[in-house]
């Protein structure tokens, strides 16, 4: 088995590199530009979720999952939109805006 041999390094690309590594290991001098405050939210209304059913509970004709297909960006640009404004993730968001959603609908239909 051959040993391979390092390429010689240009000594100006080796310089280049040295400077770059001392560069990073050296302290900036100027201040890091601070965020800027964020407003307070008011405070949001709380929601108890639903108790969770155990797995072994779960009925036969419910389904677990649902995959969505959007029909245009539409959506999935408002459920981004709103997931970072509250901070949270697009699926809990997803899951909220369902169940409001369908609360809704529930109560105008009198279900």
């Amino acid at each position: 088995m051959a040993i391979k041999r390092r390429p010689t390094i240009d000594p100006a690309t080796e310089a280049a590199i040295e400077a770059f590594g001392e560069a990073a290991e050296r302290p900036t001098e100027a201040p890091i530009a601070q965020a800027s405050p964020q407003p307070a939210r008011p405070a949001r209304k709380k929601v108890p979720a639903p108790p969770a059913t155990p797995a072994t509970e779960w009925p036969d004709d419910v389904a677990k999952t649902l995959l969505i297909r959007y029909p245009d960006l539409e959506l999935p640009a408002l459920l981004t939109d709103v997931a970072r404004a509250e901070e949270r993730s697009q699926h809990a968001t997803a899951l909220r805006a369902l169940r409001r959603g369908l609360e809704i609908l529930k109560d105008e239909n009198g279900i």
